[in-house]
């Protein structure tokens, strides 16, 4: 059902490339910065309580 990761790679280099040059994709790539903390931690703190039918509603909605 998606691209595998290798392939997504290439088809957002490819992209940032169009629009904005092999120097400016360059330079996107460098400031880049991922997140800090602990995704998986702080969701399971985050939605404890709430049960996944409440949850998969709310995401429909």
């Amino acid at each position: 059902m998606g691209y595998a990761l290798p392939e997504i790679k290439k088809k957002g280099w490819t992209a940032l490339v169009k629009e904005l040059g092999y120097a400016g994709a360059t330079k996107f790539i460098l400031i880049y910065e991922a997140g800090d903390g602990n995704y998986t931690r702080e969701r399971k703190e985050l939605f404890k309580n709430e049960k996944i039918d409440a949850i998969y509603k709310e995401i429909k909605k």
